[in-house]
């Protein structure tokens, strides 16, 4: 009885160590634990160089006119981002809405390939492309209420409130929504900043680009902006003339990483 066990042991260890001979070969991989760089934008709202308020808060624009903030919303779509070396990394499907009064002030840019960056460029509003492809969905939704279901296309720029001057004492609403990709109506604008601070990436870590957006500029430079006359704005000149105040908003504040 023991010699048939041991037969059948000796029997069992053989073929372990047969299937093992055969098997030597076979690598199995270890998934890596890296985490790819990224890089978190976020975009603080200021009045006068304070974080503004919402809603109850009333300010006075280049004009002298005073106005509130109910909404202010627009798109960063088209990242790019310049390294030393003068390559480019553009992030792919890349269109993030921020909605200030709401609190969405942040996106995350992942996979960002490993170096250093000291240019970062990007577009506000959304390009033809998109605007095209009817709604979608992600921050491109209509939910988002950034869409005209009308003319099937995006607002790029949206900031609502009240206002009152010497004509309007009682005070009134205002609308501002712009948006237009194409000849005469085309309100798309590009943003560039040199980064004295380079973003560092690399494997494992996360920085983080922090951006003021000056809600004083939007009226006040190149042209100085009036509520009388632009307290309803959808397209035209008045449109032109906002985005090209407007695309100055911005000033990065730092960068950590």
């Amino acid at each position: 009885m023991c010699k048939v066990r041991s037969f059948v042991f000796l029997g069992l260890l053989a073929a372990f160590v047969f299937s093992c001979k055969k098997d030597e070969k076979i690598e199995i991989a270890t998934p890596s634990k890296d985490i790819q760089p990224s890089a978190v934008f976020s975009f603080a709202a200021k009045v006068n160089n304070l974080p503004f308020i919402k809603n109850t808060k009333w300010y006075a624009n280049a004009n002298g006119d005073s106005f509130t903030v109910s909404k202010f919303n627009y798109y960063i779509s088209n990242i790019k981002f310049k390294r030393e070396d003068g390559s480019l990394f553009a992030e792919d499907n890349s269109y993030h809405i921020i909605k200030h009064v709401e609190g969405v002030t942040s996106f995350t840019v992942k996979n960002l390939p490993e170096g250093n960056y000291n240019q970062i460029e990007f577009l506000i509003g959304v390009d033809s492309l998109r605007n095209v492809s009817g709604s979608q969905t992600g921050d491109l939704s209509p939910d988002s209420l950034m869409f005209w279901d009308w003319s099937t296309g995006y607002i790029f720029f949206k900031l609502e409130g009240y206002y009152k001057n010497t004509t309007t004492p009682n005070g009134d609403t205002y609308a501002m929504h712009i948006g237009g990709f194409s000849g005469a109506d085309n309100f798309l604008r590009k943003c560039n900043f040199n980064l004295t601070n380079p973003i560092v990436a690399k494997k494992n870590n996360t920085s983080k680009v922090f951006y003021n957006v000056s809600i004083n500029e939007i009226f006040a430079n190149p042209l100085v902006i009036d509520f009388n006359t632009y307290s309803v704005v959808g397209g035209g000149r008045k449109a032109q003339e906002m985005a090209d105040n407007y695309k100055d908003m911005f000033v990065i504040d730092r960068i950590e990483n």
